[in-house]
C-alpha cells in the first residue's frame, strides 16, 4: 500500500515544465503507440511484402523517431499555452497558435523529414511538401485540441472541488452560528447590569463594557453573512483594538493607513481578526518593550491592497508554516482562496512580519 501510495505522489508530482510525469509519459505513450498501428496496417494490407517498400523493422524504427520528436518538439509549445500565455485573451491566443503551428511545422519538416529520413538527398517536390506541411498542422491542432479538452477537464474537476470545500465551509459557519446564537442576549443583559452597577466615577471601565459588548454584537450580526462592507469591518477592528490597547498599554501602538475609496468594497467578514491577532499574540506580546501594529489599506486598479505589518518578534522558520500552525490563519486563508482565488502572503520585515493580499474592488 506504501508503495502504491509513493508511486502515485512521483507520477502526480509537477515537473519543471509545470506538468505532471503522469501526464508527460501518458502522452508519449500514445504517439509511441502511432507506429505500432501504422505497422499494423501496413502489414495487413501487404505493403511490406513490396520490394520498393522499406522493412517493417526499419518502417517502425522511423516512425517511432519522428513520432516521438514531434511530440517532444511540441513539449516547449504545450508548456507557454498553458503556463505564461495561459491567461492571455482569446484573439491573441489563436494568432500565436497559428504562428506557433507554421513555426513548429517548418522545424519538424527540417529536423525530421529532411535530415533523419534522408530525403534531403531525394527528389522532394512541392506536393510531397504540401503533404507533409498538412499532416504537421493536421498534428499540431489535433493534439492542442486533446491540450485544450484536458485541461478544461481538469477546471471541471477543480471548480467541483472548489464548490464541495465551500460547501463544507458554509457548513461550518452554519454550525458556528448557531452555536453563537445560543442565548445571546443573555450575555449582552449580563454586560448591560454591570455596565449599570458601575459606578459613575469609574466611567473608563464603563466604556470598556460598552465596547466589548459592540464587538460581540457585531461578530454575531456579521456570522451570518458571507461579506461585509469594508467601512463596517474596519469600525470593528477600531473597537476591538482599543480593547487591546487597553491591555498593553503603551507597549501596543496601532497605525492606520486607510483609502477612502476603498472602505466602500466588499471584504469576508472577520478577516482581519486572524491576522492582527497573529501579530499581537506572537509579535508584539512576547517583547517587553512591545511594538507597533500597521493596518495599510489602499485602492489600485480594479484590486484593494490589505497589509498588516508589525515591529514585532518576527518568526525564525519557514514562512508557509505559520498558516498551517493554527486554525485561524488557515482559515482566512481558505476563505479568501475560494472566494476570490487569492492567497495571504507574508514577508520578512527588517523587525516583525507582514502579511498581505488582495481582494477584487467590485
Amino acid at each position: 500500500m506504501e508503495q502504491l501510495q509513493l508511486r502515485q505522489t512521483v507520477f502526480c508530482k509537477r515537473l519543471l515544465i509545470g506538468f505532471s510525469l503522469a501526464e508527460v509519459v501518458a502522452w508519449l505513450c500514445l504517439h509511441i503507440s502511432w507506429p505500432l498501428l501504422l505497422a499494423a496496417i501496413y502489414n495487413l494490407t501487404g505493403k511490406f511484402k513490396d520490394s520498393s517498400f522499406m522493412s517493417m523493422g526499419d518502417f517502425f524504427l522511423i516512425q517511432l523517431v519522428v513520432c516521438t520528436g514531434k511530440a517532444i518538439f511540441l513539449l516547449p509549445l504545450w508548456w507557454l499555452f498553458f503556463g505564461p500565455f495561459k491567461n492571455m485573451k482569446l484573439g491573441r491566443k489563436l494568432l500565436l497558435h497559428l504562428l506557433g503551428a507554421l513555426f513548429y511545422s517548418v522545424c519538424c519538416l527540417f529536423v525530421f523529414h529532411w535530415i533523419i529520413t534522408g530525403w534531403i538527398h531525394k527528389e522532394y517536390n512541392w506536393i510531397k511538401l504540401l503533404n507533409d506541411l498538412y499532416n504537421l498542422l493536421f498534428f499540431y491542432f489535433a493534439n492542442f485540441a486533446l491540450f485544450h479538452a484536458y485541461n478544461f477537464w481538469l477546471q471541471s474537476l477543480r471548480h467541483t472541488k472548489t464548490e464541495q470545500q465551500l460547501r463544507e465551509l458554509a457548513l461550518q459557519s452554519e454550525i458556528l452560528a448557531l452555536k453563537a446564537q445560543i442565548e445571546p442576549h443573555f450575555l449582552f443583559n449580563t454586560l448591560n447590569s454591570i455596565s449599570a452597577s458601575v459606578p459613575p466615577s469609574q466611567e473608563e471601565t464603563r466604556v470598556l463594557i460598552a465596547q466589548l459588548a459592540d464587538t460581540f454584537r457585531y461578530a454575531l450580526q456579521v456570522s451570518e453573512k458571507e461579506t461585509v462592507q469594508l467601512r463596517e469591518e474596519m469600525e470593528f477592528v477600531k473597537t476591538w483594538l482599543s480593547l487591546e490597547k487597553h491591555r498593553f498599554g503603551n507597549r501596543l501602538m496601532i497605525d492606520y493607513k486607510l483609502d477612502e475609496a476603498a472602505l466602500s468594497a466588499r471584504i469576508p467578514s472577520l478577516i482581519f481578526q486572524p491576522l492582527i491577532e497573529n501579530a499581537i499574540k506572537h509579535g508584539i506580546s512576547p517583547k517587553v518593550e512591545g511594538g507597533r501594529v500597521s493596518i495599510t489599506i489602499r485602492k489600485a486598479d480594479d484590486f484593494v491592497k490589505i497589509s498588516i505589518a508589525d515591529t514585532g518578534h518576527g518568526f525564525s522558520g519557514d514562512l508557509s508554516r505559520l498558516f498551517t500552525m493554527g486554525v485561524g490563519l488557515k482559515n482566512a486563508s481558505r476563505r479568501l482562496e475560494y472566494m476570490y482565488n487569492q492567497k495571504i502572503s507574508v514577508e520578512r520585515n527588517p523587525v516583525g512580519l507582514l502579511f498581505f493580499f488582495k481582494i477584487p474592488f467590485a
